[in-house]
């Protein structure tokens, strides 16, 4: 090997080594950060689902719907405190048959229209057990969170472990993306739902479970 070829080489394999670091370096990062959820950390949705749950029960409501900013877009939610929000924002195709479900405070039907409704489209669904916001790593014995994003299902049971070969789980960096996304999403839904029943004058309990 000439010197040229082999001083190339060298920084060949150099270079080589810093890009594994780096990725190690980044997958150690998101897992520190999906550790540090784990232990205790609140996530962005925390306080704001349990503030959701406390606002529906002093209202005596357990579902709720409204409008989106955005055109054809509706929010709903169904809450039993302590035990499980579901939410789902949906653009609908028919809108003037969800506007019909809020006039009549139909909030049930609501949204069991925009969670399966053939009219709905680019889909934002969120099963929240307990009630208090997304977690990245439920406790031992816990059902995990899920946040669904059109057609893909996201499931918080916790990134793949690397010393695990056949792990299917997500792999950490790709983990923390996918859950810090949808629990900002989740957060500025709840936001938004909190917003609108403080605004409202009167809510009947029409929208309660039969």
């Amino acid at each position: 090997m000439t010197p040229i070829v082999e001083t190339f080489a060298r920084k060949l394999v150099t270079i080589a080594i810093a890009a594994s670091a780096l990725a190690a370096a980044g997958v150690i990062a998101a897992g520190a950060d999906i550790e540090a959820r784990a232990q205790g950390t609140p996530s962005a949705s925390s306080a704001r689902a349990k503030e959701l749950a406390a606002t529906m029960k002093t209202r005596k409501l357990e579902a709720f719907a409204m409008r989106e900013a955005a055109p054809n877009r509706f929010l709903a939610v169904i809450c039993n405190p302590d035990v499980q929000i579901l939410l789902v924002s949906t653009a609908y195709g028919r809108p003037s048959d969800i506007e019909y479900r809020l006039f009549q405070k139909d909030y049930v039907t609501a949204y069991r229209d925009l969670r399966s409704g053939v009219s709905g489209t680019e889909r934002f669904v969120v099963e929240d057990i307990l009630a208090d916001g997304l977690v990245a790593v439920p406790a031992k014995n816990s059902l995990p969170d899920t946040a669904m994003v059109d057609a893909t299902t996201y499931l918080f049971e916790g990134p793949a472990d690397p010393k695990k070969r056949n792990d299917k789980r997500m792999p950490a960096d790709a983990y923390a993306k996918a859950f810090g996304d949808s629990d900002q999403r989740y957060a500025q839904a709840l936001d938004a739902l909190i917003a609108e029943l403080k605004k409202a004058a009167t809510l009947e309990p029409a929208g309660l479970l039969r």
